[in-house]
């Protein structure tokens, strides 16, 4: 079940390797400023909007292929099975949190608004490390396992808003493509 997961882990990062490819394509004239730029780069809120999806793609592709190799190793250490509970969920609640601190930090220093995308990121990234400090509390201190399934479900349910979160702005972008390019025709 766990390489199930696994394996469906990489199909979302492969999803997020386009969204983020897509919006370095579709924006080319201004990929070293999606990298490098600062708030000098941000002269409309569509740039600011563009700017903040970039950064929230960016983050979730990095953050979610360290969060899955780190849970891979972790489960790959022998040792206490109680010792290793604590060490999985307390190790993932902190990688949760980087890409929290990351994102708010990358949008202070590029002086960028928060977009939907980044406040939708954030918000399921708190859902994400209560249910991580929960399994942390139940499994790690109290033994109690019966709380996994809600656990891998609401996770499956976050990852999946998050994924569409962040695809959303390039759809809306190809959308509008499509729909200039019928209104010239």
């Amino acid at each position: 079940m766990n390489e199930v997961l696994y394996g469906l882990g990489w199909v979302l990062k492969g999803i997020e390797v386009f969204v983020l490819a897509f919006i370095i394509f579709k924006f080319y004239q201004l990929r070293w400023k999606l990298f490098f730029g600062g708030r000098k780069d941000l002269p409309t809120i569509q740039h600011h909007e563009l700017h903040s999806c970039f950064l929230s793609a960016l983050c979730v592709l990095i953050f979610h292929v360290v969060n899955s190799e780190i849970s891979l190793y972790i489960l790959s250490i022998e040792m206490n099975k109680l010792e290793q509970i604590k060490l999985f969920y307390l190790s993932k609640a902190i990688v949760q949190f980087s890409f929290a601190a990351t994102l708010f930090f990358l949008h202070l220093l590029r002086g960028c608004t928060f977009s939907k995308t980044a406040r939708i990121c954030m918000y399921t990234t708190l859902i994400l490390m209560l249910m991580q400090g929960m399994q942390l509390t139940a499994r790690g201190y109290f033994d109690y396992h019966e709380l996994k399934i809600i656990y891998v479900t609401v996770g499956w349910i976050c990852n999946i808003i998050i994924i569409s979160a962040i695809a959303a702005y390039p759809l809306k972008s190809l959308k509008l493509y499509i729909k200039q390019k019928r209104a010239t025709e």
